[in-house]
């Protein structure tokens, strides 16, 4: 004789079945959706891309410069020094490959700051001439111009009659570009 009980605990045990894959598939549904927006949650909705603080420079192009000994485009006024760097200065930041972020210093811009460092000395009227770091952008720029020395002759002359020459130089507004975006994008994850 057949057990009619037997059908209906089939029937219980199917649903059961049923039941446990529902709940392990929409929970399983549910923990993908999370970890998948975890990043977004706690990068204050980056992407992977967006986290990354690259310093990417493609090759540059060469630039004809006018050398004059005298320039009214870069007068010793504050505010033409002041321009000499862009907003975040001579440093670009870098996601290294663990996920930290390191700070550089950019050797062109570094120059400048050097400059501009020993300009306000001069202006300063020799206060700073004892200064350590008057002293390091003295020998880091000798260095740095020993190291990249231009060999062209240069025509001797007064000032005022030296009409300067013309130099290929690599187009720099291309690293000022790229360091203004760097900057956009370190000050966009440190205030986020």
């Amino acid at each position: 004789m057949q057990n009619p009980t037997r059908p209906k605990s089939q029937r219980q045990s199917r649903l059961r079945e049923f039941t446990f894959v529902a709940v392990f598939g929409f929970l399983t549904l549910v923990i993908i959706a999370y970890f998948t927006t975890i990043p977004q949650h706690i990068h204050g909705y980056f992407t992977k891309s967006e986290r990354l603080l690259t310093w990417s420079i493609p090759p540059l192009e060469h630039v004809a410069m006018r050398i004059i000994p005298m320039s009214s485009r870069y007068e010793m006024g504050a505010k033409a020094w002041k321009h000499l760097l862009p907003e975040g200065g001579h440093v670009v930041h870098l996601t290294e490959s663990d996920g930290s972020i390191t700070s550089h210093t950019v050797a062109m811009f570094h120059q400048l700051r050097c400059l501009e460092i020993l300009h306000d000395a001069y202006v300063d009227e020799g206060s700073h001439r004892t200064s350590s770091l008057a002293g390091h952008c003295m020998n880091y720029l000798r260095q740095t111009m020993l190291c990249q020395m231009d060999m062209r002759t240069e025509l001797q002359g007064s000032v005022f009659t030296f009409n300067g020459f013309d130099q290929m130089c690599y187009d720099w507004e291309v690293l000022y570009q790229e360091a203004e975006r760097n900057y956009k994008m370190y000050a966009k994850l440190v205030d986020d």
